[in-house]
């Protein structure tokens, strides 16, 4: 029985010191991957010390979830260096550490997102990532020109496209190279291995391009040509821009000719010694102009003000556009033609000419107000 007592005893210390053993490695394990992230997040970052931690976590290699986590870190390392073909060798390795776990699932994520940039053995990647990733180089015009041209030798694919995106987004919003930036989003838009999310991107900023730069037909083109890479309701408000632009060139024509032929008939009147009459034409009608003007003035304005997304604005500007133009048809009809034709061609000028005018400021102010009238 004393034997038998004895035998227990040593089995259960030769599995406390087993287990223990284990417990001692699997720890360490961990600590090495938390040591590293400590250094990680370091300011600034220690990187290798935090590489040689990881290095550690997966020589002990007996907590599953803490190797894969420690070579997921090791392939972001690498791939922050450059050495992409490394990261790739670390990502398929957390994946066959533990294969449910998160770190796996982000790694395949990140071998997808590689595969697809390995163009060239990952040369045009590191060429494309060293400028991306740097502030002053991505606002550097010799740099984004010297990567433009660097992109013309790039294998097709993803990497030229990106290099290409990065430089004509540059160009547009920070360094008014417009029409550079419009010849290279043709490109983009023209390459064979490009995915369909960047596609729509450029093809919508090449059309806001072309509209910006008041290309309309080339953006009426453009989306016409390819419908299927923009939202419907975008093509169809490319496509009113060229109606606007018909409606635009008629506005100016209009209030062009209420200018000329009123100023026409008051040096004819002035000629005739009928200036007179006009003026004090003019005074007589001062009361009703201005109560029209703050009619369209201030009561178009108020209730547009009663409407959430109502502004006041355009109406108050047409009350100011107006006054001058109801001002000078009140002096052409007192030195004009009195014949009923005459009288009725200026009254349909004239309230053309309001149209017009309100037309030509809401182009102006709110454009948005258009869209109602299929502008």
């Amino acid at each position: 029985m004393r034997r038998l007592a004895v035998a227990w005893l040593l089995g259960g210390l030769l599995i406390s010191l087993v287990l223990g053993t284990g417990l001692a490695r699997a720890a360490e394990s961990r600590r090495n991957v938390d040591l590293a992230g400590a250094a990680l997040l370091a300011e600034p970052p220690r990187r290798d010390e935090a590489k040689v931690a990881l290095l550690a976590a997966t020589a002990a290699g007996d907590d599953p979830e803490a190797v894969a986590e420690a070579r997921f870190l090791l392939g972001r390392l690498d791939e922050d260096a450059g050495d992409y073909a490394q990261a790739l060798i670390d990502d398929r390795a957390c994946i066959d550490a533990a294969a449910t776990t998160r770190w796996a699932f982000r790694a395949s994520d990140r071998i997808t997102w590689l595969r697809a940039r390995s163009e060239g053995d990952f040369a045009p990647l590191r060429r494309l990532e060293s400028v991306r990733h740097d502030p002053a180089l991505s606002d550097d015009p010799a740099t984004l020109d010297a990567l433009r041209r660097e992109a013309e030798g790039f294998p097709p694919g993803m990497v030229r496209v990106e290099a290409r995106m990065l430089v004509a987004e540059a160009w547009l919003s920070r360094m008014n190279r417009a029409d550079d930036a419009i010849a290279l989003l043709r490109q983009i838009t023209d390459e064979p291995k490009i995915d369909p999310l960047t596609l729509r991107l450029a093809e919508h900023e090449l059309v806001d391009a072309l509209v910006a730069r008041g290309r309309i037909d080339e953006a009426v083109a453009e989306v016409t040509a390819h419908p299927a890479r923009l939202d419907g309701r975008y093509v169809r408000q490319v496509m009113r821009l060229r109606t606007r632009r018909y409606v635009t060139f008629a506005a100016e024509g209009i209030l062009a000719a209420f200018v000329l032929l009123s100023f026409a008939a008051l040096v004819r009147a002035s000629q005739r010694q009928l200036l007179g009459d006009a003026w004090r034409s003019l005074r007589a009608a001062l009361p009703s102009a201005a109560l029209f003007v703050a009619f369209v003035a201030v009561g178009g304005g108020f209730l547009a003000s009663q409407y959430e997304t109502g502004n006041a604005r355009p109406f108050l500007m047409l009350g100011v556009g107006v006054l001058p133009l109801v001002l000078l048809a009140r002096l052409w009809s007192a030195v004009g033609s009195q014949a009923r034709a005459a009288r009725m061609a200026r009254s349909l000028l004239c309230g053309a000419s309001v149209m017009a005018t309100a037309f030509m400021l809401l182009q102006t102010i709110t454009p948005q107000y258009l869209e109602g009238f299929g502008l």
